[in-house]
């Protein structure tokens, strides 16, 4: 990230299209707010292809990917001048004197040699300096700068987690660390006092409030604000904060809804964004998570994003609406010949109840028919998860998006999945009628077999 000291508004691990639409939506709102900081976006995973149909639709890059928060050596690294090999103790002096630190010598490749300190030139002037010798102190100035050179100093990586490396931090007498590149290449120094307390990274959080599906490095950084409309979990902060839930369809629809409040237009865009958001989330309205809420909003998007003009009734905001929800649910929707690993993990959420880990993922598709041809290969890929994340069940959410009926693949306890109440069927999954949301219908249901048999 190149402003280490902006603020992330950041959507879940495996992000989905209202994800990446509320954070893109809220950096952007929240950047109008004129109140000096500054807010990007990120994402924590790759692009779903529906997410991708619609940065391309409405021409919009894909936020920043930033897989952890961790406070690394580059994010407080100081450019400060170096020294060449060639370089006399003058050069050395002038140096500390300018800019009272520490200066590194380096050879060609602009590697560094070692490090220079004050206490180190003093040393090698030291008897020319007490004798007041004008003769004696211009011959040590001529010196090569190598002879007060520490070779032995501790050098850090701009990639290294400053927690990793505090043990060497607080072993070292050095107050100054050479820090370089991949490439060994000199970068910079970092102060010891800033490397034992660096500044923690800024954190708002969209669509999601549970630590397990947040960005790695949560711990180390500082929420700042919740916006989401998910059930309530619990992510501890030092301060108040500002913590909005509300249980609307989509996340998107409650960052337009700020945005309404405040008198802000979105640029059509982001207007575009934030509608698939609302579209994706709540299966074009048919979704029971689904508000009157959401349909409001969207059809206030679909103006902004020049679906249609302003003067447009709302049932011809609704018919251009439900044109571009079918192009985007087809966009994502499907099997296809992807390898059961990325459907398995493309939208899936970690959860904790009563001890037991539980990882719930849903993938759309135009027709269950699709289903019992990679049924084998979805089974190795849950069971391969069940045993890497030593998770009680993995089951993901089979979902026809046209009929709006499901299909539940399960591997993990057999006891879990026997209290599951849907029916099993000849090939062992699970029939689940009118189940559209993993949210609202799916968790529940999932949550109480957990509590039964644990």
């Amino acid at each position: 990230m190149s402003n280490p000291e902006a603020i992330l508004v950041m959507g879940h691990r495996n992000p989905d299209m209202d994800a990446i639409a509320s954070a893109m939506g809220y950096a952007w709102l929240l950047a109008q707010l004129a109140d000096g900081k500054t807010y990007i976006a990120g994402r924590t995973g790759t692009v779903n292809p529906q997410t991708q149909f619609a940065l391309d639709t409405f021409h919009i890059e894909a936020p920043t990917l930033i897989s952890d928060v961790r406070k690394r050596v580059g994010d407080i690294v100081e450019e400060m001048p170096s020294l060449h090999h060639t370089s006399t103790i003058l050069d050395a002096c002038q140096s500390v004197a300018q800019t009272h630190r520490s200066v590194p010598l380096l050879n060609d490749d602009d590697k560094p040699v070692g490090l220079i300190s004050g206490a180190a030139l003093f040393s090698v002037m030291g008897e020319a300096l007490s004798s007041a010798n004008i003769m004696a102190l211009a011959k040590d100035f001529e010196m090569p700068a190598i002879k007060a050179t520490d070779t032995a100093t501790t050098t850090l990586n701009m990639g290294d987690y400053i927690r990793d490396v505090m043990t060497q931090i607080l072993r070292s007498e050095q107050d100054d660390f050479i820090v370089v590149d991949d490439n060994g290449v000199y970068t910079g120094l970092c102060r010891k006092s800033k490397l034992l307390s660096p500044s923690k990274s800024k954190i708002i959080l969209v669509d999601h409030n549970e630590l397990g599906q947040a960005v790695l490095g949560l711990e180390e950084a500082e929420v700042v604000e919740v916006l989401d409309h998910h059930r309530l979990s619990s992510i501890p902060t030092a301060t108040p904060i500002r913590f909005r839930i509300e249980p609307v369809g989509s996340c998107s629809t409650l960052v337009a809804e700020r945005g309404i409040e405040l008198g802000k237009a979105f640029p059509v865009g982001i207007a575009g964004l934030l509608l698939c958001g609302i579209l994706s989330d709540t299966l074009i309205f048919r979704s029971p998570t689904a508000t009157t809420r959401d349909k409001i909003v969207a059809i206030a998007l679909a103006k902004m994003a020049k679906l249609v003009g302003t003067k447009s009734t709302d049932d011809q905001a609704l018919e251009a609406i439900t044109e571009l929800g079918n192009k985007l649910l087809a966009a994502g929707a499907g099997l296809g010949s992807r390898p059961a690993s990325e459907i398995v993990n493309a939208d899936i959420k970690f959860y904790e109840v009563n001890g037991a880990n539980l990882g719930i993922a849903q993938v759309e598709v135009g027709n269950l028919s699709e289903l019992p041809h990679r049924l084998d290969e979805i089974r190795g890929a849950l069971a391969e998860l069940v045993e890497s994340q030593k998770l009680k069940l993995a089951l993901l959410m089979v979902t026809d998006v046209v009929r709006g009926n499901s299909r539940l693949v399960a591997q993990g306890q057999s006891r879990i999945i026997s209290a599951l109440p849907y029916p099993r069927l000849s090939d062992d999954t699970l029939d689940a009628p009118g189940l559209m949301s993993r949210k609202k219908q799916l968790l529940p249901t999932v949550f109480a077999a957990v509590s039964q048999t644990t």
